[in-house]
């Protein structure tokens, strides 16, 4: 086990977002989080990332508590993520891109950098060098010098992924990465998470896209309004009656 959730709720003063959700991830695994629109599913992410604190239950990461670290320093020890609407610095070039990722493991400080001293020149070097074998690892490595808003939107996602994976994550979080996609641009995302999954990254993901999941994940949670109403593996979940009527609804009697 590498992420573990302990009856995790989140309030927004009246309304109760999610309801003593409890699962956990095990290492190198791809553990999706499923749900109808509405279900909670993004927040699960923000509270797992930082960007929110619980309003009860507790989040275990490497057998410590991660509740109330901020996102950059969760970023530190091994937490990265990817959005739903894409979030890339579009005047940048997408080298450079990359490179403000994975200079969140720099080791050369402030006074290294004003003088360009060579500890600092060397690891610039190594950084990019780095950027660039990321790039080429999900397939985008002949735009590195365009500037990233020329990029195509799939391009575009597949380069928020290297950022990610710049940051040299235990933890992947993918947010909807299949979003706006054709059905080319879908095959090969999954190939790129798979392969992303042989590096030994643990990665948990959220997707509409229910072929997908099915074929990716070795096990699946899900969520409806704010409750975790299954989890097990794809097989399990595609018969499992409460989930079928979270999506396609119970039939009258």
């Amino acid at each position: 086990m590498i992420l573990q959730l302990n009856q995790v709720s989140k309030n927004f003063g009246g309304l109760a977002a999610l309801m003593n959700v409890s699962f956990q991830v095990n290492r190198n695994e791809v553990m999706g989080i499923i749900g109808p629109n509405g279900a909670g599913k993004t927040t699960l992410f923000n509270l797992i990332t930082g960007v929110l604190t619980p309003s009860s239950g507790d989040i275990i990461y490497q057998q410590q508590s991660i509740v109330g670290l901020k996102p950059h320093k969760l970023t530190e020890i091994g937490l990265a993520r990817t959005f739903q609407n894409i979030r890339i610095f579009g005047q940048l070039t997408v080298l450079e891109n990359v490179m403000v990722g994975a200079h969140v493991r720099s080791k050369a400080g402030l006074w290294h950098g004003l003088w360009k001293t060579p500890f600092a020149r060397r690891e610039e070097g190594n950084i990019k060098q780095r950027a660039l074998e990321l790039l080429d690892f999900v397939g985008i490595s002949n735009h590195a010098d365009d500037t990233a808003e020329a990029l195509s939107y799939g391009k575009q996602r597949r380069l928020e992924i290297a950022r990610a994976l710049a940051t040299e994550p235990e933890i992947l979080l993918l947010d909807e990465p299949t979003a706006g996609m054709n059905e080319t641009e879908t095959t090969e995302l999954r190939d790129l998470i798979q392969q992303i999954q042989v590096m030994g990254k643990t990665i948990l993901l959220i997707e509409h896209d229910m072929h997908l999941m099915m074929s990716v994940c070795d096990r699946l949670a899900v969520i409806n309004f704010g409750k975790k109403i299954a989890e097990g593996q794809p097989d399990q979940i595609q018969s499992d009656p409460a989930v079928i009527e979270a999506y396609l609804g119970k039939e009258a009697v």
